[in-house]
């Protein structure tokens, strides 16, 4: 199990609640953003996996980046999330997310998202998102 990030993959610090999951591992190519996280032994439950929550926040903040992204960086909010865990998994452990948008309307964005370990799918996820976009006049709409 890979427990640490390879080398493709770039460390970035993030603020607020996000900041939980200590660093968010970041690359891009020619499809696009890709994110990852490590966890250890900080995110687990009181049987010693990593606990759910940990896991939906994770997917839950880069699906928004996803979007964030795919809406030329408007401002975005969940709106829905439906998740389902597929298997239990013990630390240390590096998480990666594979996303894509599903559709993009003006102020609703679809997304998908499967959490893999080594290739294999731990945990998947659909959601909706509201797009607040800017106006010529810089409100948000």
């Amino acid at each position: 199990m890979v427990t640490t990030a390879p080398g493709q993959w770039k460390r970035k610090a993030l603020p607020g609640i996000p900041a939980s999951l200590e660093a968010l591992h970041v690359r891009r190519d020619e499809q696009g953003f890709h994110y990852a996280v490590a966890l250890d032994e900080r995110h687990v439950n009181g049987q010693g996996f990593i606990h759910g929550g940990v896991l939906v926040t994770f997917l839950d903040h880069a699906l928004s980046l996803l979007v964030w992204e795919a809406t030329g960086r408007a401002h975005c909010s969940t709106v829905q999330l439906d998740s389902h865990f597929l298997k239990a998994l013990r630390p240390p452990v590096f998480v990666e997310l594979e996303g894509e948008i599903l559709r993009q309307g003006r102020n609703l964005a679809f997304a998908r998202g499967i959490l893999r370990v080594d290739g294999e799918s731990v945990m998947e996820a659909t959601g909706t998102w509201n797009v607040v976009r800017a106006t010529p006049e810089g409100d948000s709409e």
